[in-house]
């Protein structure tokens, strides 16, 4: 189904917080695709790298358009104990989750293994983060770019990003690229 971003806004905003349940969320984005002309506006993208372009944010959720260059990549990161639902809007992604041996962290000496994924999750694709041991990273390793929508519940902008050689899991700060479909100063963006 094509709908406006303000439509699927709206929708989520609909939701009562506790019907914002992974099962709920995951029925509503499935095969959901945004009308391009209505996501155009919050679409940036840099050179090399992935963006993340907030579309909207409230106590209980925000909704984030993340541009992705080719050969582009996330870290490995976890969702702060949120739910996180990705929904590929154009191009195709690279999904990997990963298990750590050692508890979420943050520290030293955490090991993570791989705990399989989607090679190459095409447009329509929902994916779902949930829990403790969410850890996963996204990439695109193809030759075109990739929009993914991304709905946090309950929005966080800290998380930890993994360093899978170094075994280590740091604190990371979230920033935006854009935020409302302008530029965020540069200062401020990741």
């Amino acid at each position: 189904m094509h709908v406006a971003v303000e439509g699927i806004v709206e929708t989520l905003r609909g939701v009562p917080p506790p019907r914002f349940q992974p099962g709920h969320i995951c029925a509503l984005l499935h095969d959901l695709t945004v009308r391009p002309e209505t996501l155009q506006p919050f679409l940036h993208f840099a050179p090399g790298r992935y963006t993340r372009n907030m579309i909207y944010r409230d106590e209980l959720f925000e909704l984030l358009a993340l541009c992705w260059d080719p050969r582009t990549a996330s870290p490995i990161h976890n969702h702060s104990n949120q739910l996180c639902w990705l929904a590929i809007q154009q191009g195709a992604l690279r999904l990997e989750n990963f298990h750590s041996l050692d508890g979420p962290g943050p520290g030293d000496r955490i090991r993570l293994v791989p705990r399989g994924g989607i090679d190459r999750a095409p447009v329509g694709c929902v994916d779902l983060q949930q829990g403790d041991d969410a850890i996963h990273r996204v990439s695109n390793p193809f030759d075109e770019r990739a929009v993914s929508l991304h709905v946090y519940s309950r929005p966080y902008d800290l998380c930890l990003a993994y360093d899978l050689e170094g075994q280590t899991a740091r604190e990371m700060h979230l920033v935006y690229h854009s935020a409302g479909g302008r530029l965020v100063h540069p200062e401020q963006r990741q």
